[in-house]
């Protein structure tokens, strides 16, 4: 009796096993010149398929089970553009102005958000929103999703069950970067307009602290306990350290030419920043604060860890390639090839 409870605790184990080899990494990367979201295999750093059907796609974000995609666009429609399919003619008409009310609206126009279906690899909704869509993050429940808008100055918070605009909210002058805590209670907006990061209680929706960073914030990252944001300032280089506790700078490290992407490594100990005009990967020690660069070539962009796997994702704004990096070592495993540029990637481990 006790060997064949050996032998089955042995099938078990060996079943848990298998189960862990067999997750997957799976990276979905935006690509706004071709129109569609590339989907990378990667745990082989291998393009396995495409998204089509989405215009001038930059943000990106995933629900964590990574069923459904959220699919910003760069690109403004036309008011005289046919109504896309899955949009009825009132949510079609909802967000455009006529009359006096048009200098509510700068640009007269307005871009959609796609709602993909990763599985189907196909739009299951469009969902016009005022104003080009710049960045997205879906909430840790998968209940909504949120976009910002940099020439509108708002940021819009999409229902991802009704599949449709549940408002949107004024955090400051050209909101560029999202977050979500992993709890789901707060958002965090970087405002490259005024300077700041505007911290949205998700509960009510409504903007409850903003904290002074360096000029022109964008692209964000927590730290692995989320005590600490880290900001990138692409007006001065810069990064700073914002107390989440407090709201209060703890630190900040100067970075190379024209920052762009940042990330945090496995072990939380590094910070990664690509400097897109200074053709470099900072990387920075948080602890020691010292902070070393290796050269990329050309125009290092966004980045994103795999978490898990010691790699980190680097695309080219101007080539159209992905940089494989080794996290510790920062020498290039290899280069995936990709139609274009690659914008906000996003991740799904399964």
């Amino acid at each position: 009796m006790n060997k064949l409870i050996s032998k089955i605790a042995i099938v078990i184990v060996s079943l848990g096993y298998l189960g862990m080899a067999q997750a997957t990494n799976t990276i979905y990367v935006p690509v706004g010149s071709a129109n569609e979201v590339l989907i990378i295999n990667a745990d082989l750093d291998k393009v396995v398929g495409s998204i089509g059907d989405v215009t001038n796609v930059h943000g990106l974000a995933s629900t964590s089970t990574g069923n459904l995609l959220v699919a910003g666009s760069m690109s403004l429609a036309p008011k005289n553009q046919e109504i896309p399919e899955g949009m009825s003619e009132d949510e079609h008409s909802a967000h455009h102005v006529s009359g006096e009310d048009q200098s509510k609206q700068p640009d007269n126009n307005s871009s959609y958000i796609s709602i993909i279906d990763a599985k189907e690899k196909r739009v299951l909704k469009r969902i016009e929103v005022a104003g080009i869509s710049h960045h997205s993050v879906v909430t840790p429940d998968g209940r909504y999703a949120l976009s910002t808008h940099t020439t509108t100055g708002n940021v819009s918070i999409i229902d991802m069950n009704s599949k449709s605009l549940h408002g949107t909210i004024e955090t400051g002058p050209v909101p560029n970067y999202v977050l979500v805590s992993s709890d789901g209670k707060f958002a965090y907006v970087s405002n490259s307009g005024n300077s700041s990061v505007s911290e949205i209680a998700v509960d009510q929706w409504k903007v409850q602290r903003n904290f002074k960073v360096g000029n022109a914030p964008e692209h964000m990252v927590f730290s692995k306990d989320e005590k600490t944001l880290y900001v990138i300032n692409v007006g001065d280089n810069s990064v700073s350290a914002i107390s989440i506790a407090d709201g209060k700078s703890i630190n900040g490290f100067a970075v190379g030419n024209g920052p762009h992407g940042i990330d945090i490594s496995d072990d939380g100990k590094r910070l990664f920043v690509s400097n897109k005009k200074g053709n470099s990967l900072t990387f920075i020690d948080i602890e020691s604060g010292a902070i070393d660069s290796r050269s990329f070539t050309p125009n290092p962009y966004h980045i994103k860890s795999i978490e898990g796997t010691g790699k980190l994702y680097m695309s080219s704004r101007s080539q159209p390639w992905i940089w494989v990096v080794d996290q510790k070592s920062l020498k290039v495993i290899r280069k995936i090839s990709i139609k274009g540029e690659g914008h906000q990637m996003a991740l799904v481990q399964n």
